[in-house]
């Protein structure tokens, strides 16, 4: 194998040489023959992040598994740059990546905490399965969906621990390949405007889902979509009482693509046969997780961690600043240009509608969703009478 060497973060890499493994003139981590994507950095800061918030409140020294590990990069980063990290497993199924795992760990100084083998994600999972193996974190970041490797993660974790999930197949959960959402998620996904942020509802509630036949209540922390992926935070709590609360935040979405008109409705209501807006029939999605997507307080904490050393400092900081703004908001959002082109008018400023909704006693934040996103507990009607007045407003003064 050809390699190089990259800096992320405080750590430094050896990866396989992005010169020598392309596709179509471009560096392609499936033609490696060990797994590295230098386009999760962005991941991966946000990682080193979270889980440094994580152990410091937990005031010990935390357990870590890195089962997907690939050429390490995820593990390594995190026993050289999580003060609180005591020991590191890492795993991958390609028997070519450990000799490039030990490597790293030793050209990092943490070899020491690093536990390295190559074993199958869920034969290395199902090992620390008992009381007294369980990790206080475990990062689940596959190739595709993460649902073949949820079980026996949740049986890993720790009562109190942190999972973080990332799924990259978001045609399916886009509703692009809307059968195997089905097969993999057992949930039906919507294709419309706002179909990232159904789609990494449905992989919340999956979690959800999963967690709750073992007496886990699941709280995602942090949640977000993102370039090619979905990536979600949860902290697990024992207890059936748990579990059933979170299974309450388990829904279906409804959408009118007539109207525009979105709702949602808890897992065991009714579902209405047309739309409350124009009468017409209405399409749904899940189920789903309906209720946040992150907790305010958590990202208030990791807002305030010291990422200035990281190259993606400053995207993160914008994502953690909508991300709380979006706290608290409804389900789904408005795409201007969707709504504009309804009225077959231009789109204006995402920043005049957000100011005419606040005028007008509408919560509207920018979402992280989509560029020209705005989340508000609007009514589809006020919305586009926004649109409306200002296109006369723009008329006028033209």
């Amino acid at each position: 194998m050809i390699t190089s060497f990259t800096v992320e973060g405080k750590t430094e890499l050896e990866i396989p040489d992005p010169s020598s493994y392309t596709f179509q003139g471009k560096y392609a981590p499936f033609r490696a023959p060990v797994f590295y994507n230098p386009m999760m950095e962005f991941s991966r800061d946000i990682a080193v992040a979270v889980l440094s918030v994580f152990a410091e409140a937990k005031g010990r020294p935390v357990a870590v598994c890195d089962p997907l590990a690939g050429i390490g990069a995820r593990g390594i980063r995190y026993a050289k740059e999580v003060r609180s990290v005591g020991r590191v497993v890492m795993g991958d199924l390609n028997a070519e990546s450990i000799p490039l795992i030990i490597n790293n760990a030793k050209r990092n100084g943490i070899e020491d905490r690093v536990d390295v083998t190559n074993k199958d994600a869920n034969l290395l999972l199902a090992e620390h399965s008992e009381p007294g193996e369980r990790f206080d974190f475990i990062d689940i970041d596959p190739f595709g969906t993460p649902m073949p490797f949820l079980d026996s993660s949740i049986r890993a974790v720790k009562n109190g621990g942190l999972l973080a999930i990332t799924a990259t197949d978001t045609a399916p959960l886009c509703g692009v390949h809307s059968k195997s959402c089905v097969r993999k998620y057992s949930s039906i996904p919507l294709r419309n405007e706002f179909c990232h942020e159904t789609g990494l509802r449905i992989l919340v509630g999956s979690v959800a889902r999963e967690a709750a036949k073992y007496d886990f209540g699941v709280l995602p922390v942090l949640s977000y979509s993102v370039d090619h992926y979905f990536r979600s935070y949860f902290r697990l709590s024992l207890g059936a009482r748990r579990a059933d609360s979170a299974v309450g935040n388990l829904g279906y979405l409804l959408y009118c693509s007539s109207c525009l008109w979105r709702a949602t409705i808890a897992f065991d209501e009714d579902f209405p046969t047309s739309c409350e807006g124009c009468g017409s029939p209405v399409r749904r999605a899940g189920p789903l997780w309906i209720g946040d997507l992150s907790d305010k307080d958590f990202l208030k904490t990791v807002s305030s961690f010291d990422s200035s050393y990281m190259r993606t400092n400053k995207r993160m900081s914008k994502l953690f600043k909508k991300l709380s703004e979006e706290v608290g908001m409804p389900v789904g959002f408005y795409v201007l240009d969707v709504v504009s082109k309804r009225l077959g008018m231009g789109a204006p400023s995402l920043e005049r509608v957000i100011k005419w909704l606040t005028s007008a006693g509408y919560p509207a934040y920018p979402t992280h969703f989509h560029p020209k996103g705005i989340k508000t507990d609007a009514p589809p009607c006020v919305v586009e009478d926004v649109i409306k007045n200002l296109h006369q407003e723009t008329s006028r003064s033209d």
